[in-house]
């Protein structure tokens, strides 16, 4: 049995008429028949389904009636599926469709970013670019990519290679850039008065020493000197002064407020991107809600297959102008918050070295004073 039968072959039965001519004449005319079986008003056999109509053909001219039995090999298995139109009209659209998705993005392969690093590449890259799962791939922005990336200044280096679907982002994470020494050509003063603990000069002339204490507007370090012979020498005044003082803030915080509260209802839209087109997929989750608005960026991956179709969920928040009562202890961690976010306006970079408390409940308020010890650089800028 050759491989040829194997994809078609039919097993038949012969009766009546000449059989044994039939025999003959399919030997001498190179028809091929196998399985051979002798019976009583004729034989069984087997041959290609290609072959039978000649076979046929011979056995009218003889008389001879023949029956299939069974049809075998992978035609007969697949010929069902050769009359839906369906079918080949489906495969003839997704040969085409497959070549176009090429310049679609599949998937996108960050090269050793940390979670963190991922996640704002891929905002910015969406952002400054229109570079997502699902989206059409061109030279230009492949170009404005690597430029918003470089721009996002967390990167110092970017390159984006696109091949077969895939979107390859290499960047190298900026480092932080030395300050540049830059000194001034005036004495430098003290903002705040204190008890000097280090003195860091970089150019110019130290005017103050650790442990002395110094008022506000003192000159700490000035920009010329003498040398033994009465000589000036004039250089930049530059460096700082790191001194120990106290700070006081106050603040009165209320102990209720009108805020806008959750209601617990939410409503949720979806929007599919692929090959710039866009569908908005009917709210089925929730009823209206206005509010504050989340958005997240999904990519379609089916059984952890990805696909080029990004999703864009909003989810609505619906929330209501309400009154909320705040407890002491909560009282207090908000007044101690907006200290603190003060004294890092006023003082960046301070460390805290004490802290003193004061506070007053009234009716309706919560008075707190605090007094911070800092060390800090009291250069006037």
């Amino acid at each position: 049995m050759d491989a040829l039968q194997l994809w078609a072959m039919v097993s038949f039965t012969a009766r009546g008429g000449n059989t044994e001519g039939l025999l003959n004449a399919a030997a001498s005319g190179g028809l091929h028949l196998s399985r051979l079986t002798a019976r009583t008003d004729g034989f069984a056999g087997q041959c290609a389904a290609w072959r039978y109509r000649r076979l046929a053909s011979m056995a009218r001219r003889r008389r001879v009636r023949l029956r299939i039995q069974k049809r075998m090999g992978l035609f007969f298995c697949l010929r069902p599926l050769f009359r839906r139109t369906g079918l080949w009209v489906g495969a003839a659209l997704f040969v085409p469709l497959l070549l176009w998705s090429r310049s679609l993005v599949w998937a996108v392969d960050y090269d050793a970013l940390s979670t963190g690093q991922q996640a704002r590449a891929a905002i910015v890259l969406r952002t400054g670019a229109g570079l997502e799962p699902g989206a059409h791939v061109t030279q230009e922005r492949l170009a404005a990519g690597e430029y918003a990336l470089l721009q996002s200044g967390e990167f110092s280096w970017a390159s984006l290679n696109f091949f077969g679907g895939r979107l390859q982002v290499e960047v190298t994470p900026a480092k932080p850039v030395p300050a540049i020494f830059s000194g001034k050509w005036q004495t430098l003063c003290a903002r705040t008065g204190g008890t000097v603990e280090a003195v860091d000069l970089q150019s110019g002339t130290a005017l103050v020493t650790p442990g002395q204490q110094v008022e506000a507007g003192q000159p700490l370090i000035g920009t010329s000197r003498t040398e033994r012979d009465g000589t000036p020498i004039f250089a930049p005044a530059a460096g700082t002064v790191t001194a120990r003082f106290e700070w006081t803030a106050a603040w009165q915080q209320p102990l209720s407020a009108q805020v806008p509260l959750l209601t617990g209802t939410t409503r949720t839209h979806l929007l599919l991107r692929c090959g710039g087109l866009e569908l908005a997929l009917p709210n089925l989750w929730g009823a209206g809600a206005e509010g504050s608005a989340v958005t997240r960026h999904i990519q379609l991956a089916p059984a952890g297959f990805p696909l080029p179709v990004s999703i864009e969920e909003t989810t609505v928040y619906q929330t209501e102008a309400g009154q909320t009562d705040y407890p002491d202890g909560l009282a207090l961690a908000m007044a101690r918050l907006h200290c603190l976010q003060t004294l890092e306006d006023e003082w960046p970079g301070a460390r805290i070295a004490a802290r003193k408390e004061q506070v007053k409940m009234r009716a309706g308020s919560l008075d707190y004073t605090v007094t911070y010890t800092l060390l800090a650089d009291i250069v006037q800028r």
